[in-house]
């Protein structure tokens, strides 16, 4: 089984598939629309972005993110300068304890409202 899409609802389509093909390599498939628009990854991973239904309030949970892996810290922290450079504000950039392994990282908001983290891998 392979996990391939994810379904994203967010306030501002546009900012948030700009957000994902200029920082993330993602590209639209087909042509999008004001609320709704489909973005593929170089994997092959569909991402969905969806704008919310008439008075649905758009809301995810404090820790909920998504996760981009490099192959070392230092694309991570040029990963980091390319957000800060455009306005994103990224959180800093920091080593983590992750099950014996030391992973370098960054959180940053995307528009939407959801974190994305970007990361070595463990």
């Amino acid at each position: 089984m392979l996990f391939n899409h994810a379904n994203f609802i967010v306030e501002d389509v546009a900012a948030s598939a700009l957000f994902f093909t200029r920082h993330f390599g993602f590209r639209p498939l087909g042509e999008g629309r004001d609320n709704f628009i489909i973005l593929m990854g170089d994997d092959g991973f569909v991402l969905n972005l969806m704008g919310p239904g008439k008075g649905e309030v758009v809301t995810y949970p404090k820790n909920f993110h998504v996760g981009f892996f490099v192959d070392a810290a230092t694309e991570v922290v040029a990963k980091h300068a390319e957000l800060d450079a455009t306005g994103y504000a990224p959180g800093e950039v920091r080593e983590l304890r992750r099950g014996g392994s030391v992973t370098t990282t960054f959180y940053c908001t995307a528009p939407g409202g959801f974190l994305v983290e970007v990361a070595t891998k463990a």
